[in-house]
């Protein structure tokens, strides 16, 4: 018996509700949820910074304002300072490794320059990160690399391929 209801009461087709307590049309619904998962994972870091993420003349704007902004505190080259950590090298990307293009824009954003957080141009912080990006010798692109968070928390910092 199922539900209250007796055999002679079961629609046609519907014993197999009987045997497992379930009926068969569970699977469109779950086909459904599953597509719907993978579409989601795949959608999440879709592309690595080895994809050539950024532009070389939007990494050389980058430079030009880390050398106004930044070089103070961070040093040359990305090479860290006695007010700031270094933006390039093993340390870094091991520290980075894992992490979206947005984790880094958001961070550096949110905290840099560190006597006015926030006053750069969403131009100049992604401008920045390509900079960084370069830096660390991860290739060139032909496409900018995005000022939308949503776009840059599609590509994974890795160290390697």
């Amino acid at each position: 018996m199922s539900g209250g209801r007796s055999l002679a009461e079961t629609p046609l087709g519907d014993e197999s509700r009987l045997k497992t307590g379930c009926s068969q049309d569970w699977l469109p619904h779950k086909i459904l949820t599953l597509c719907f998962l993978a579409s989601c994972c795949a959608a999440a870091a879709t592309r690595s910074v080895w994809d050539g993420v950024y532009t070389k003349q939007q990494a050389t704007r980058g430079q030009t304002t880390y050398q106004e902004v930044c070089l103070k505190c961070h040093g040359e080259n990305l090479g860290g300072g006695e007010g700031g950590p270094a933006l390039a090298g093993e340390d870094f990307r091991r520290k980075w490794n894992g992490k979206t293009a947005g984790d880094l824009f958001g961070l550096i954003r949110k905290t840099m320059p560190s006597d006015d957080p926030g006053s750069l141009s969403s131009r100049e912080y992604s401008d920045l990160v390509a900079y960084v990006l370069s830096g660390n010798e991860f290739p060139a692109g032909p496409k900018e690399l995005d000022r939308d968070m949503a776009a840059l928390n599609e590509i994974l910092i890795e160290i390697k391929r």
